[in-house]
């Protein structure tokens, strides 16, 4: 098992949250849109420096680079 940050992640490959590194607001509001530890995601959409597009389970949720630089995740 390999854990790396979300950004690090190829498109269309799936992975495994394992932390979030981030305030608790930041936290909190991922948490309440799904996203959290042990949840599974995919990057549909992704570009260097700009904000990604990932499916969590039948949801679509966008983060911005730098949240996702603190999304570490295991593939």
């Amino acid at each position: 098992m390999h854990i790396q940050p979300l950004t690090q992640l190829g498109t269309s490959r799936n992975a495994t949250v394992v932390r979030l590194k981030l305030d608790i607001a930041e936290q909190t509001r991922l948490t309440q849109l799904g996203l959290r530890c042990g949840v599974t995601v995919k990057i549909l959409q992704a570009n260097e420096g700009a904000p990604l597009l990932l499916a969590v389970g039948d949801s679509r949720i966008g983060l911005n680079y730098q949240t996702a630089q603190n999304v570490y995740v295991a593939a």
